[in-house]
């Protein structure tokens, strides 16, 4: 025991497919660490019996809390109001997806890096995953080389995050301080594509620090419901880049900035040759309208 308060926050909507296996790794992992970890589960109205399924694959009730959103409110706001309960009762949290799947090892490599690390400093501890495709059953290797990367960051490679859209930091697996969360302002919640990207740029421009394990501790499931293939069907990621460009432009210099556009005009070129091979011709002249501006701003 390191004297540091963890808990295990696991955000849910219409998860009843794969929450079962969820908690069920979640168990292993907590019996390797070695003590008891409560467990929460705060579930987004969810339209299915998810909550039922999750009760049933759960060992020790007396460990697990359920708390429901009076209504639909997505993740972000999800996660922030269950950081506001946090708040002062728990130094770190652990988060989980309830379609993800986390292997024996999570915690206990996790709470092991949270002993050595001063809690005014770093705000997130995080490591590489596995993607594990929920239709095939085919696993992509991610970054397993076994390094522990605990370093000052650069301006540029801050803002590099914000110019290529996708940070490397994700947030299922990974563990917060709850206090650098709160001070942070918790997730922005009109951002459900890019909201990792923009938390984590913001812990890192604030002077915080992040711990990255290169090992993969967890798996992440593709599936066609996820955020991110929503995001593709509907051009959510490249409102958000427009809003990302807009929040942050302040910071950037010229240069940088006509480089996000410059990325966001390729991102939305290849988006509406999709929409037109299609013949969904509203998608298309959303995205070839966003591909002309984007190009026009990075000139």
């Amino acid at each position: 025991m390191i004297g540091k308060r963890i808990a295990i926050l696991i955000p849910c909507y219409n998860a009843s497919a794969t929450i079962g296996a969820t908690l069920k790794s979640v168990e292993v992992s907590i019996e390797k660490l070695g003590f008891p970890v409560p467990v929460f589960i705060y579930d987004d109205c969810s339209k299915d019996d998810s909550i039922a399924v999750a009760r049933n694959s759960w060992k020790n009730q007396d460990t697990l809390f359920i708390e429901k959103n009076d209504e639909n409110s997505g993740e972000r706001k999800t996660v922030n109001r269950a950081f506001e309960f946090f708040y002062q009762k728990y130094n770190w949290v652990f988060i989980i997806h309830a379609d993800d799947i986390v292997k024996p090892d999570w915690l206990l490599e996790i709470y092991a890096q949270i002993g050595k690390v001063d809690d005014k400093e770093y705000f997130t501890i995080w490591s590489s995953f596995d993607s594990l495709d929920d239709k095939t059953g085919n696993i992509t290797t991610g970054d397993n080389i076994g390094n522990i990367h605990a370093r000052e960051r650069t301006e540029a490679e801050k803002k590099h995050y914000l110019i290529k859209f996708y940070s490397n930091w994700h947030l299922s697996g990974a563990a917060l301080n709850v206090s650098l969360f709160q001070s942070l302002g918790g997730f922005d919640p009109s951002m459900p594509q890019f909201g990792d990207t923009d938390f984590f740029v913001r812990g890192l421009l604030k002077g915080y620090r992040d711990l990255y394990l290169s090992r993969t501790l967890t798996y992440y499931r593709i599936i066609s419901g996820s955020v991110s293939s929503t995001s593709a069907r509907t051009n959510r990621d490249i409102k958000e880049v427009k809003y990302i460009a807009k929040k942050f432009q302040y910071l950037m210099k010229k240069k940088e900035l006509k480089m996000l556009y410059r990325n966001l005009a390729f991102l939305s070129f290849k988006r509406s040759w999709q929409w037109f091979r299609k013949a969904n011709m509203k998608n298309f002249f959303f995205c070839f309208g966003s591909t002309w501006r984007s190009y026009i701003n990075s000139l």
